[in-house]
């Protein structure tokens, strides 16, 4: 799953993110999620760090989709690498969960599966970036995670996963004649595949669909960054040539004035209060059963668009 990027002032690790998982429907109880710390702005650059340092992410276009893009990729490989959580917990009877003291840095949270009857829930992941603030002033932040749906059936469903290159026209030669991909259920291996010309670049496969799959790429091509898109049964690797080290990206950021906004990176005082942030872009992934190839990255990236709630308050008091 995949998330929109929050910025938020902060000056000590006295500040706190609280996730709110619940719609009118339903409270999700018992809802498992992780917290990592992924990165932090150098100058007016965004740069991956620690176990994400190696990772060829992008970060460079901070449009929704593309953020939704990185999100999701981070945490692919945070699931599938089994990259330890800076904190993790479970959302309580009220359907929250809170994580304490967090300093400046660019934050990941991601959660797991959960299901409720029928209906299996599947969070979307979020970045976050808490940056110091010139007044003083602690955050408390309240984030309200996307829920995507679907039926729990039992059945079994066709799956594919295709293999995309992207602004290499004028270089073919720098691509690959093969790639091999990890395809996980559950976060287990399942089978290891290799695409190139003779398939394609495309791999199908049968399997339960109640369970959690996820692709990799085993190892990206020299000079090329990665993202993966997906929706419910179809798997898209991008890999887009780039001769910029991916971690050295510029950072545009835009100031929410109040109200209701549509910017790309969102830095909100906490004097401006609650903010409601949406995603500024209309692109879809085709519904389930609907071929989507070829797919360019911009059409395929944003996977599950992510709508957050952000309530910020002065102080370590919450508001009732």
């Amino acid at each position: 799953m995949a998330g929109l990027m929050l910025s938020v002032s902060a000056d000590s690790a006295a500040n706190s993110l609280t996730l709110i998982c619940k719609t009118e429907k339903v409270t999700l109880t018992g809802m498992h999620w992780d917290l990592y710390r992924v990165g932090s702005r150098k100058g007016g650059n965004f740069v991956l760090e620690g176990d994400f340092a190696k990772y060829p992410v992008s970060l460079e276009d901070m449009s929704s989709s593309a953020v939704t893009e990185a999100a999701k990729t981070l945490e692919n490989y945070a699931v599938l690498d089994k990259i330890p959580a800076l904190d993790q917990g479970e959302t309580g009877k009220d359907g929250l969960l809170r994580f304490d003291n967090l300093n400046s840095g660019l934050y990941m949270v991601c959660g797991k599966n959960i299901q409720v009857g029928d209906t299996i829930y599947m969070p979307s992941a979020i970045l976050i970036e808490i940056m110091k603030s010139e007044d003083g002033k602690n955050v408390d932040l309240d984030a309200y995670p996307k829920l995507s749906t679907k039926t729990a059936s039992g059945e079994n469903s066709k799956y594919a996963v295709k293999k995309i290159w992207e602004n290499d026209e004028n270089a073919l030669e720098n691509r690959t004649a093969s790639i091999s991909v990890e395809i996980y259920g559950d976060e287990k291996l399942y089978e290891t595949v290799t695409l190139d010309e003779s398939n394609d670049w495309t791999y199908l496969w049968m399997a339960e669909s109640d369970i959690d799959w996820r692709v990799k790429e085993v190892k990206v091509p020299e000079n090329y960054t990665v993202v993966y898109s997906s929706n419910e049964k179809q798997f898209a690797i991008v890999n887009t040539y780039s001769e910029k080290t991916p971690n050295q990206t510029t950072v545009s950021t835009t100031v929410a004035s109040g109200g209701s906004t549509r910017p790309t990176v969102i830095t909100t005082n906490p004097s401006n209060g609650y903010s409601n942030v949406t995603s500024n872009t209309n692109t879809k992934l085709p519904q389930t059963g609907q071929l989507w190839w070829p797919v360019p990255v911009m059409a395929c990236g944003g996977v599950i668009f992510i709508t957050v709630g952000a309530r910020l308050k002065s102080g370590n008091k919450r508001d009732n």
